[in-house]
């Protein structure tokens, strides 16, 4: 009984001792920046933002400068730059009826609703008559795989594709310009400008312009030959 009572007291000591010894556990403190990795993409896929390897969902993401150096510049192209992303343009160029996993629709009148749904900058574009944009000055394209119900609403039983342009950047102030030139007189010019208005605001202003001749000249005076471009577009952003 002795040993025993000697043995606990000799345990309680000796735990005494460690605890005056250790050096000090500081918590890390919970409003720590987190610093994004070089490369590294942030998406806004379940509504806030996070990295692409912390999403818990399938889903691609495209950026920004990957979309301008492939030139892709209207939504037709994300099928060749996304896995498992088809289209169908029966109706006509760049408005796509996008499919997903094999998920589509099969009845291509204006009042229906593709299961694949397309966001420009949180905007529903319901009808893929509405997909007709320009892609330029964009910070990114994610396209989520699957049903999307929770988060996107009832026309997502396939899949979601969001595209997102660049926001107004608050203290900067710089911009670029890209021009081209290729067959048939082709002139691609798309260029954007970022203003810093003091330190609450800044005004970015993006645009871009396309010009060919079509490969099949027209006699009829007047009328645009076939497969002639003729496409522009302007963008102004407030922040």
């Amino acid at each position: 009984m002795k040993d025993l009572l000697l043995l606990r007291t000799s345990g309680a000591a000796l735990a005494v001792a460690i605890a005056l010894v250790a050096p000090p556990v500081l918590a890390q403190a919970a409003d720590t920046p987190e610093t994004n990795a070089p490369g590294e993409i942030i998406v806004t896929a379940t509504k806030r933002s996070e990295s692409l390897q912390s999403v818990p969902i399938s889903v691609s993401a495209i950026g920004g400068d990957d979309l301008s150096k492939s030139r892709t510049t209207s939504v037709d192209d994300l099928t060749s730059k996304v896995a498992n992303l088809q289209m169908t343009g029966i109706v006509g160029d760049n408005t796509p009826i996008f499919s997903l996993r094999g998920v589509s629709m099969s009845d291509y009148s204006l009042n229906q609703s593709s299961p694949v749904a397309t966001y420009y900058d949180e905007v529903y574009k319901g009808n893929f008559a509405f997909l007709g944009v320009a892609m330029y000055d964009l910070e990114r394209v994610e396209v989520l795989r699957g049903p999307q119900g929770t988060l996107y609403g009832k026309n997502t039983t396939g899949g979601a594709v969001n595209i997102i342009s660049r926001d107004a950047a608050l203290g900067e102030t710089g911009g670029y310009i890209n021009a081209g030139y290729g067959n048939y007189n082709r002139v691609d010019v798309n260029g954007a400008i970022n203003l810093a208005l003091g330190d609450k605001a800044a005004l970015r202003v993006a645009g871009t312009y396309s010009h060919a001749d079509g490969w099949f000249r027209n006699v009829l005076p007047g009328m645009p030959d076939l497969a002639e471009t003729r496409e522009f577009a302007f963008r102004a952003t407030l922040h």
